[in-house]
């Protein structure tokens, strides 16, 4: 990337609509612009939209369109941005772009506009990342954490922190620097209830990530159990659709079926698997074996049991294997009979996934399950590893600072064990980061952005 360059891209989904927009950006966008538009672009002012034609090198109008101007620094990327808003036709919107490239426009890289708007200080890098995030968005929680992101609310969050710590590095170097004057400064214990304070604070942020990556990612919900227990019948239920074969054949389930599906506002991958079950024949063992994969890999079970017949060897053990903190035990067929066994598990939903008995209070299940705090009370959420990552290693550095403080080590050892923290936490805004995690963060945008 050459930020000397000025880039043009289609900054609007593929395919027809009513408008698509070709972007530029540079120290020359506006000449590139002025010698493509049927208007003097040059006397536009900022902020300000034009309607006109786009004319080609050969002077034939490609379509009309309208151009807005930015002017540096008052735009996104900081530099001069001119948006052409032309018919949204497939072909149109090529033949503009390519006439932006004909002008002397380079063509843009995945996430340049973005990259170039981080590089010029007009936002950090965890906003950078939000931007990504609000498209890529797959329910109202991603959306809303990534609107608190873009809008600065983690970066005041973590601002917040770096100020205070070096509040307290500051302190502690004056009071190694002054050691002879008659100066007083906060003693140790005072400043060892400083840096608890922002070390219980930081880890309510940290932990703040085992919701945030759920509302990004979503989770795999992978349904288990013998064979003709209602396996596929619970994944039609569900789904509100027959995907799955349902058959009174016990085997018929010989290979994972997986599919997207939304519950309580949330994004999961629904997995059917194959009957557990002793079998001879090689497919089945195959299928039986790739369940069991499912089944020890996947975030939340259904453990589904037949509430109609006893509980069998294969029941029993699926039942020790179980994780009771991610699974769910299930009496399917109630409609047919109650089930008379009893089980030792947490967690027991009673169903007829047939006849639709019982799916609410599953669907709740699900959500207790899949949140593992109060979400809603949390205003500012991480979603993103390598933000848990590095305040993570900003925790440890600042714990080591406090022990220091316990023990009365040297200030200077302390000071040093203070600067490792604030150096962490401002990898997570985008100071002190290398080019290769910049390339891996940008590369993932789309181009145009």
């Amino acid at each position: 990337m050459h930020q000397k360059d000025t880039i043009s891209a289609i900054s609007t989904a593929p395919g027809n609509g009513a408008i698509s927009i070709v972007r530029l950006s540079g120290k020359d966008a506006i000449l590139i612009a002025d010698s493509i538009f049927s208007k003097d672009v040059k006397k536009f002012k900022s902020h300000s939209s034009h309607v006109g034609k786009i004319i080609d090198d050969k002077k034939n109008v490609v379509d009309q369109a309208i151009i807005v101007v930015y002017l540096t620094p008052n735009s996104f990327t900081g530099e001069d941005i001119v948006e052409i808003q032309c018919h949204g036709g497939s072909l149109i919107t090529q033949r503009v772009f390519e006439t932006t490239i004909k002008a002397g426009a380079k063509i843009a890289e995945a996430g340049e506009f973005t990259l170039r708007a981080f590089l010029n200080k007009k936002i950090d890098l965890i906003q950078a990342e939000a931007i990504q995030d609000l498209i890529s968005a797959k329910n109202k929680f991603a959306l809303e954490s990534a609107k608190n992101h873009l809008e600065g609310y983690l970066s005041n969050e973590i601002k917040s922190f770096q100020k205070e710590i070096i509040d307290i590095t500051a302190i502690i170097e004056a009071s190694m620097d002054f050691t002879e004057e008659d100066l007083e400064f906060e003693n140790a214990n005072e400043l060892l209830n400083k840096v608890q304070k922002i070390l219980k604070d930081m880890q309510k942020l940290s932990n703040t990530f085992e919701n945030g990556k759920i509302f990004k990612n979503g989770l795999s919900l992978c349904i288990i159990g013998g064979v003709n227990v209602g396996k596929s019948s619970l994944m039609n239920a569900i789904l509100k659709k027959e995907r799955a074969i349902v058959t009174k054949i016990a085997g018929t389930t010989r290979d994972v079926i997986k599919e997207d599906i939304k519950l309580n506002e949330m994004f999961y991958q629904l997995i059917d698997t194959a009957g557990i079950r002793k079998t001879n024949n090689l497919i089945e063992k195959e299928g039986i074996k790739r369940s069991r994969d499912h089944f020890k890999k996947a975030d939340l079970t259904l453990l589904v049991l037949d509430s109609n017949k006893n509980l069998d060897e294969e029941d029993f053990d699926l039942l020790k294997e179980m994780d009771e903190n991610r699974t769910i035990v299930i009496w399917n067929k109630i409609d047919l009979k109650k089930p008379s066994q009893k089980i030792d598990a947490k967690n027991i939903a009673h169903i007829s996934a047939k006849k639709r008995l019982g799916l609410d209070d599953l669907y709740q299940m699900i959500k207790n399950l899949t949140f593992k705090s109060n979400f809603l009370n949390d205003d500012i959420i991480i979603t993103k590893k390598r933000h848990q990552v590095a305040l993570e290693n900003s925790i440890m550095y600042l714990k080591k600072a406090a022990q220091g403080l316990k023990d009365n080590t040297t200030y200077e050892f302390i000071a040093a064990d203070l600067k490792s923290s604030l150096l962490n936490l401002s990898k997570i805004i985008g100071f002190d980061i290398t080019d290769d995690i910049l390339t891996s963060i940008f590369s993932n945008f789309c181009i145009g952005k």
